[in-house]
């Protein structure tokens, strides 16, 4: 089983949650885009990987170039001699993705729990045993997913 997918646009990283006079919350933008990379890998996904399957997990971030550098620096950034270290941060751009698959909880006050809004491609990031994350420059910035069933080689 194999899942691939690419979510259009600038790499976003997840945010920190806001706390406001005892109400902690997460910020609009990282809410949406988890909500974009969820919809984008149900969409390229019919089933979700099984509570006891491990998953491999291969993120590339690919950022815009400035527009102001020259081409010899562009040259370098399309054939990787050049990477950005810049933000966001390759762990935080690695939690907004692996959040983003997980189902959409909302909390039910009549259950008095959580329940299932929208279902994720695996049931919980915990299930994820290897992941590599890349950033790199590219003409159309992107985040491309791979996600696999991890055989353990």
């Amino acid at each position: 089983m194999r899942v691939e997918f690419t979510i259009e646009g600038p790499p976003v990283g997840k945010a920190r949650p806001r706390v406001t006079r005892a109400v902690t919350y997460t910020p609009k933008k990282t809410s949406q885009y988890e909500d974009l990379v969820r919809y984008t890998a149900i969409n390229s996904f019919d089933g979700c990987f099984d509570h006891d399957e491990p998953v491999d997990v291969r993120i590339v971030a690919y950022f815009p170039i400035p527009k102001s550098w020259s081409k010899k620096r562009r040259q370098l950034c399309l054939i990787n001699k050049e990477l950005p270290i810049k933000r966001p941060d390759i762990d935080n751009v690695s939690k907004i993705i692996m959040d983003g698959m997980n189902p959409k909880m909302k909390r039910n006050k009549q259950l008095h729990r959580m329940v299932e809004v929208m279902r994720g491609i695996y049931h919980d990031d915990k299930q994820v045993t290897t992941l590599v994350v890349k950033k790199r420059y590219a003409e159309r910035p992107r985040v491309e997913v791979r996600i696999k069933r991890d055989m353990g080689d």
